[in-house]
């Protein structure tokens, strides 16, 4: 079959180029709607994705991480299937944690536990990953995008031939991250080993963050730069 499919697409010959045309046509076929049928099927892809995926994520999923978490809170609410856990890895969620889909949660470094902490009211955005060198700490009402990228461990050390023998990184490479309360970071963000993020602080999508930002810091770009400062809310006097 591969080796039919490779004639056709190469078009090399007279009738390979005919097979590929007439491919080309039907790849172009527009179904038309039956009625009833595509209604029922609308009205199925409804219901599965507004009441049962969410329901399964309750009766099936949740239940599943917290049998693999340290601590889980009240209230953990998981829109797809359970992040997956890699390594020893000590996982604590507080209380009304949301959990977007395909999480990885990675324990870094030569099989020692590492930890990994959320606070309350937090959300954590589709395709998350988090690699824990030491602690990794998420804050209360902390809001992060999707595809963010928490990497506390580096994997490898600079040196190439210290990468081809296979020797951890450097100590400076694994440190701790910490992500403080009301903290937003959005889309693609990346954030590197060592990195406090202070409170109420919002870091731009794509950013790069390899040291530390202040509190109520706006910043963007590579390496992340702070670019305005928001106003203290009136709560925190």
């Amino acid at each position: 079959m591969s080796s039919l499919r490779s004639y056709v697409f190469r078009r090399e010959t007279p009738l390979g180029r005919k097979l590929f045309a007439i491919l080309r046509r039907a790849s172009r076929w527009d179904c038309p709607v039956i009625p009833g049928v595509h209604h029922l099927l609308r009205a199925e892809r409804t219901l599965r994705r507004t009441v049962w995926r969410p329901l399964f994520g309750k009766i099936y999923y949740a239940p599943l991480l917290r049998m693999s978490c340290a601590s889980v809170g009240t209230g953990l609410l998981l829109y797809e299937n359970m992040p997956k856990i890699l390594g020893s890895l000590e996982v604590v969620l507080g209380n009304r944690v949301t959990l977007s889909g395909d999480h990885v949660w990675i324990s870094g470094g030569s099989g020692k536990s590492n930890r990994f902490v959320v606070g309350d009211d937090t959300y954590l955005g589709h395709a998350f990953n988090v690699v824990s060198g030491s602690t990794v700490t998420i804050g209360k009402h902390v809001l992060i995008g999707n595809r963010v990228v928490l990497n506390g461990f580096s994997g490898h050390p600079l040196d190439p031939m210290r990468r081809a023998a296979g020797d951890p990184p450097e100590l400076a490479a694994t440190a701790p991250i910490t992500i403080e309360d009301y903290v937003w970071i959005a889309n693609d963000a990346t954030v590197l080993p060592g990195v406090t993020i202070g409170r109420g602080a919002v870091v731009a999508s794509g950013a790069v963050v390899t040291k530390d930002i202040p509190e109520l810091a706006v910043v963007a770009g590579v390496p992340a730069q702070v670019v305005r400062t928001i106003p203290k809310p009136a709560e925190w006097a």
